[in-house]
């Protein structure tokens, strides 16, 4: 679906897991890693940072002109198309990525179109905001690391007021098994709470492999087992450099690789493979569920250093981002700009079809709100940025069998959030404001709202944040909406005792069951990377794909927003003439 302290590795303060791009993919317990605390972060969507910021502060043409004639660029800043070039381009789903390509497109002037199948725009980033007092909370994406560029590109053009947001909470609770234990004593004992709970973790160390790594704990196992393998990247990978570990590591799960005796350390220590003991403490302590995903997923989160300081929020909601997308033209270069006017809710794409061979796209599809399937419209170009699991729903002939299989093939994760308000903040007495507390039940994590230093008295409402992935989120998201509650509402009151007569209402967003995605994010298997993405990502003129799920930044929205540029720009560089070469 679309992550406060900045831990050195030695202190083993665990932060929250992955974000959106549409939803959150957030909270579990990850550490910031010895290799990494040290070095500047690595995101591979950096190897093309120069061709998005031209994108967004010039134009698509611009930004095609800086790659292919940059000794006339700047007359190609600001510049809209000839009229010769106009285009009559469909977008289908007003997500991220679909807002995105939208916005660029229509400021170099091409007819746009979108198509949105629910009666909001947004895709995963959904505020609720059904509570009293004016307050809301993020049933999608809820967080921004500092380096996620173009996110935070957009949040200035369009004026966006951002807080901080509050990952870590020392004073929370890791709720263990009945036993219930403050975060950072967990954090500094995390040793014994191995022990304890998970004996028999270190049954394949020896002890002059704890002692050189200075392993105390599952915790710390974890950081020297996969450091290795981040190390592998160097402090400024290439674009071949960072093909070549994709192509190794993608082929592992997280499990798998713990699970190995075929990885030889550079160092010759050998702490492989791990005992199950490990892998089971290793997910409950970190609330890390879904450990059988993709290595390289898991490891992107680490070196983008995505969970560090610095994490910030919309004020008033992440859907004051999409509300920008669609107002007024202000902060970017062409006012005449009004995605709003662009828009056309309630429409269900069912076909993508060639009208005549060499000829125009034909989309057919229904009205939701009337029943009515005589829907049909034309195009130039098509842009589907829906959740794969959507599109796969849809008849789209011009898809090779290729695509078709691996579009099927990819994994989406569960998510459920519960949000509950309640009569005052009573937790601020106890564990204070902003960051995560942990449990083995099956809330699995519970956010607290605001951020120390927010002023906000204990005695105004709040709502509190129930987040829970995999199987968590699948039996949450079975059950009723009311039940759900009660059943988080019974759960949490083991962590914190008052909260059965503070509890007013609530909300629910399960992902999975949610009809307009079907699952909160993509979530890679092993070998799904070489597999399917890469035949996903290369684009087929005139008809492109485009989401989170197909970036390098899986369930956040950078990921969703790159993943529309880049596909925008490949539009544009075919009417420039040139074929515009994508990322991957």
């Amino acid at each position: 679906m679309l992550r406060s302290t900045a831990p050195g590795f030695k202190r083993n303060i665990w932060l929250g897991r992955r974000q959106f791009g549409g939803c959150s993919k957030s909270g579990n317990l990850l550490p910031l890693y010895k290799c990494v605390a040290s070095k500047k972060p690595l995101q591979q969507d950096d190897l093309y940072k120069e061709r998005m910021t031209n994108i967004v502060e010039g134009g698509l043409r611009y930004a095609y002109a800086k790659e292919h004639e940059p000794q006339n660029a700047e007359a190609y800043k600001y510049k809209k198309v000839e009229p010769s070039q106009v285009r009559d381009v469909k977008v289908v789903g007003a997500g991220m990525a679909g807002l995105a390509i939208a916005y660029e497109l229509a400021q170099i002037g091409h007819n746009v179109t979108i198509l949105e199948m629910q009666g909001r725009a947004g895709g995963r980033v959904k505020t609720f905001y059904e509570f009293t007092d004016g307050l809301h909370c993020e049933g999608g994406a809820m967080r921004i690391p500092p380096n996620h560029y173009l996110t935070h590109h957009y949040f200035r053009a369009f004026d966006v007021k951002l807080r901080p947001f509050q990952n870590y909470q020392p004073n929370g609770y890791m709720y263990l098994y009945g036993n219930k234990i403050r975060m950072q004593e967990f954090h500094n004992r995390n040793n014994d709470f191995s022990n304890e709970h998970w004996p028999g973790w270190d049954v394949n160390l020896s002890k002059d492999v704890k002692q050189k790594l200075e392993i105390k704990g599952i915790l710390g196992y974890f950081d020297a087992t996969i450091q290795p393998v981040i190390d592998e990247l160097g402090e400024s990978p290439t674009q071949e450099v960072w093909a070549k570990w994709v192509d190794k590591w993608s082929k592992y799960s997280t499990e798998d690789f713990l699970r190995s005796q075929t990885f030889i350390r550079p160092d010759g220590l050998n702490l492989q493979p791990w005992p199950e003991q490990a892998i089971n403490g290793y997910k409950v302590s970190s609330y890390s569920p879904t450990l059988s995903g993709s290595f390289v997923a898991d490891l992107r989160d680490i070196i983008g250093q995505w969970w560090a300081t610095d994490l910030q929020t919309p004020k008033d909601g992440m859907t004051a981002l999409t509300r920008g997308f669609l107002a007024r033209n202000v902060g970017g270069w062409n006012k005449d700009v009004q995605l709003s006017k662009n828009l056309q809710y309630g429409i269900k794409v069912e076909t993508i079809d060639r009208k005549h061979i060499n000829d125009k796209l034909r989309l057919q599809g229904i009205c939701k709100a009337s029943g009515q399937n005589d829907k049909t419209y034309e195009a130039d170009a098509v842009f589907v940025t829906v959740p794969l699991n959507i599109l796969r729903q849809m008849d789209v002939p011009l898809l090779s069998r290729e695509k078709q299989q691996a579009i099927a093939g990819i994994t989406y994760a569960a998510s459920t959030k519960i949000m509950i308000q309640c009569k005052r903040r009573f937790w601020q007495d106890d564990v204070g404001q902003g960051g995560f507390s942990k449990s083995s039940d099956m809330i699995g994590q519970l956010h607290y709202p605001d951020y120390d230093g927010s002023n906000i008295l204990k005695d105004e409402r709040g709502v509190l944040l129930v987040y829970t992935w995999d199987k968590d989120a699948l039996a949450f998201g079975s059950q009723s909406h009311e039940d759900a509650i009660q059943s988080a509402v019974n759960e949490i009151s083991k962590i914190h005792p008052e909260m059965k007569r503070e509890v007013e209402l609530g909300n629910v967003q399960a992902w999975y069951s949610d009809p307009a995605t079907l699952g909160a994010y993509a979530s890679l298997k092993p070998h799904e990377y070489l597999e399917h993405l890469q035949r996903l990502w290369k684009s087929d003129h005139p008809l492109y794909l485009a989401g989170e799920a197909l970036s390098w930044s899986n369930g956040w929205i950078q990921g969703a927003i790159f993943s529309g540029l880049s596909q925008a720009f490949c539009f544009q560089s075919h009417i420039e003439g040139r074929p515009g070469r994508l990322p991957w």
